[in-house]
């Protein structure tokens, strides 16, 4: 894809649309880590843009799951893609180096409903999955079997990562809680903060130091995982907040809600740099691309929209 000026908190508010896509109801978004390959995970499957975007997908895998494909993740090294489906089975897809198409490579079943979230560990060996089954569950992708069920939320859990370089797993769900899980066994389950409301999705920043999460409760907060405290709550989307991205520096958060707009802020200063309509319906999630010079947008109007730096 064409290369753009990476987006920052001095030029985020001159973003314009650079294109848009419509894939039916779409439930994630996801580039892989050299940026060649955008996925879109939906209803209708699974759809790959290659080294370009709009029209006919590079790839369509109509039956990915029997049923929506809920989530979706790419290894850091790019080899593999899983995903999660509504029937309740996590699959981990083979990236072809040459074509960058994804053949299935195998499918792991212990989840007894929707799984929502998938997130590799740093060093891809490892791969979380969260489920409407209020479970958390840490596999090995390398023989794909299941090591670990964590419990301890009380509701469905909607969305888990990994922290700290790996060393820590998180989660959140309906029940409001942000759930600190420690790989090593020395502070499992750890209640790092709750929202108001349920949370919707989180990531952690480029140097896995930061949290960013989203909540129905309508607010963005910011926390610090070695300090295991709240940094900063936005008051981001009326109606509730769905997505968030950091930029690959960390310097821009990008946000989305149920008020149909982006909305990106300075991670420094906590000011919000832009606001954009961006969408007819609630935009339901974000991704900037690896080098920040896109940001990938997914709707409740049924359509994926790429924006950048406005160069006019």
């Amino acid at each position: 894809m064409t290369q753009f000026t990476p987006i920052g908190s001095e030029n985020a508010q001159n973003l314009s649309r650079l294109g848009s896509v419509k894939r039916g109801w779409i439930s994630g978004i996801c580039w892989s880590p050299n940026g060649d390959t955008l996925a879109i995970s939906s209803a209708a499957g699974l759809a790959l843009y290659i080294d370009g975007f709009g029209g006919t997908p590079d790839q369509l895998i109509e039956n990915a799951h029997d049923g929506p494909v809920k989530s979706m993740a790419f290894s850091r090294d790019g080899t593999l893609l899983a995903t999660g489906g509504a029937d309740t089975v996590v699959k981990l897809w083979q990236v072809d180096p040459e074509t960058r198409h994804i053949s299935l490579r195998t499918t792991l079943k212990s989840h007894i409903d929707s799984v929502e979230s998938v997130a590799f560990s740093p060093l891809g060996t490892m791969l979380a999955t969260a489920s409407t089954d209020h479970t958390v569950r840490l596999w090995n992708t390398e023989i794909g079997i299941q090591q670990e069920v964590y419990y301890g939320h009380d509701a469905e859990v909607s969305c888990v990562t990994f922290g700290l370089g790996g060393e820590v797993l998180l989660s959140a769900g309906w029940d409001t809680t942000i759930r600190m899980w420690d790989l090593k066994g020395e502070t499992n389950g750890t209640v790092l903060g709750r929202h108001d409301d349920w949370v919707r999705s989180m990531r952690v920043s480029p140097g896995g130091t930061m949290l960013a999460t989203a909540s129905k409760d309508m607010t963005v907060r910011i926390w610090d995982l070695y300090e295991a405290r709240q940094l900063s709550i936005y008051q981001a989307h009326n109606g509730g907040a769905d997505a968030v991205s950091f930029s690959p520096t960390g310097s821009v958060l990008a946000s989305s809600g149920r008020d149909n707009t982006i909305r990106l802020w300075d991670t420094s200063t906590g000011e919000l740099v832009n606001s954009i309509d961006a969408h007819r319906k609630p935009v339901m999630a974000l991704d900037f691309n690896p080098v920040g010079t896109m940001l990938a947008s997914a709707s409740g109007d049924n359509t994926v929209s790429l924006w950048v730096v406005d160069a006019s």
